[in-house]
């Protein structure tokens, strides 16, 4: 229902389709080498506003004929560190490393050394310096950077002083969102990637962030895409409720607001929004509805979907799943909501609640939406590290031969 035309026009201060126009582009700053580049210098060091894009003078070669992408969301420029650096660490000497990584809360220096360390050209951009904080995006690529660019959101004062007022508080309303821009060299083919981080809070703005994102999608139409990054919104959630009789949904992942609710109840972890969230706004629904057309969410398309666990197994949704409705654990228990957490793909790293115990999210905040061309090989989300509170999400595409 949730996809059908009717009421679009009863949507006050939200943009039900596309703007006509692009949102505003930042001036950029090309290197050549990491040696010239200027520090930043803001109390985050997020830098100036400026794209940096930085190719590295000796890139290391991509792994094989496959697209391997990542995002993650690294905490606060990087927070833990020592368990960031441990991480990529890993994923260099397993041979997991993929060829495409988009950072996002990622400060200057951060982003810069990690490119710089693996073999990585870079785009960047962030700003906590002359203007509202853009919270700092990169992406970091093995493939050649052909182009880069950062297109900041418009949203008036006048939107935001609203949104602050509905929701009580202004959290993440006083910053910029945007999307960082990259044009890789996939074997001598154009690849489109948007790397987004999209505001955690009042609806009507996340809604709204979608319809600017599909904007930069359509302005270049005929190249195949990867919108990707933290999208501050559950994407599992495709509709309010389901047709379907509920013994039937008990064997399928968690895709309405009603079933939601049903198995996660009002959670409140210490990431992401609490409860349902505000996917339950039909507007943002239908936003990511419209982007799904463009671009197709993955999970429904990898030929194989998995979560690699703590101690470095890998189990599959339908694994979990297959347990939760077995029984085999009491509902709400540890080992229940770390089952369920795995069978819908749950991309956020919750803290311990006041008793002790992590709750279960169900959200998929870190995700991908890719052109059909892209056909998607493996989707994985890595529990392996606690590096930050959202969790690595990683996807294989391979690109298809164009149709004559």
């Amino acid at each position: 229902m949730d996809r059908l035309p009717f009421g679009r026009g009863i949507i006050d201060g939200v943009p039900v389709a596309p703007p006509t126009h692009l949102p505003h582009r930042e001036p950029i700053h090309v290197f050549q080498g990491f040696d010239a580049l200027p520090p930043a210098t803001g109390p985050r060091l997020l830098g100036s506003g400026v794209t940096l894009l930085v190719h590295h003078p000796s890139p290391r070669p991509p792994r094989d004929g496959l697209l391997r992408v990542m995002t993650y969301n690294i905490l606060l420029g990087g927070e833990r560190r020592a368990l960031l650096e441990a991480y990529f660490a890993t994923l260099e000497g397993s041979g997991r490393m993929p060829d495409v990584i988009a950072l996002q809360e990622a400060s200057q220096p951060t982003a810069m050394e990690l490119a710089r360390d693996y073999g990585f050209h870079v785009a960047y951009q962030g700003r906590d310096l002359d203007g509202p904080v853009v919270n700092g995006k990169a992406i970091l690529s093995r493939y050649p950077l052909l182009e880069a660019a950062h297109f900041t959101y418009d949203f008036p004062a006048e939107a935001r002083a609203a949104a602050a007022t509905r929701q009580g508080f202004m959290g993440e309303l006083d910053e910029d969102r945007g999307a960082l821009f990259a044009l890789i060299d996939l074997h001598g083919h154009p690849v489109a990637l948007y790397n987004v981080h999209h505001s955690l809070g009042d609806s009507g703005i996340n809604a709204g962030q979608l319809w600017q994102l599909q904007a930069l999608v359509h302005a270049r139409e005929g190249v195949p895409s990867i919108a990707l990054g933290d999208f501050n919104a559950n994407i599992n959630v495709k509709q309010h409720y389901s047709l379907l009789p509920n013994p039937l949904r008990k064997h399928e992942p968690t895709e309405t607001v009603l079933d939601y609710e049903s198995r996660y109840g009002d959670v409140h972890p210490s990431v992401g929004d609490w409860g349902v969230g505000n996917i339950a706004d039909v507007r943002v629904r239908r936003a990511l509805h419209a982007l799904e057309h463009e671009l197709p969410d993955p999970l429904r398309r990898a030929r194989e979907l998995r979560v690699r666990m703590p101690d470095g197994s890998l189990m599959s949704p339908d694994e979990a799943r297959e347990m939760l409705v077995n029984g085999q654990y009491p509902k709400h228990s540890a080992m229940w909501m770390r089952l369920q957490d795995v069978a819908d793909m749950s991309t956020l790293n919750s803290l311990p609640d006041g008793a002790g115990v992590v709750p279960a999210t169900g959200k998929r905040f870190d995700t991908f939406f890719a052109s059909r061309e892209l056909e998607p090989v493996l989707l994985e989300v890595d529990h392996s590290t606690d590096a930050s509170d959202h969790l690595p999400s990683v996807a294989d595409f391979e690109l298809r031969a164009p149709r004559h």
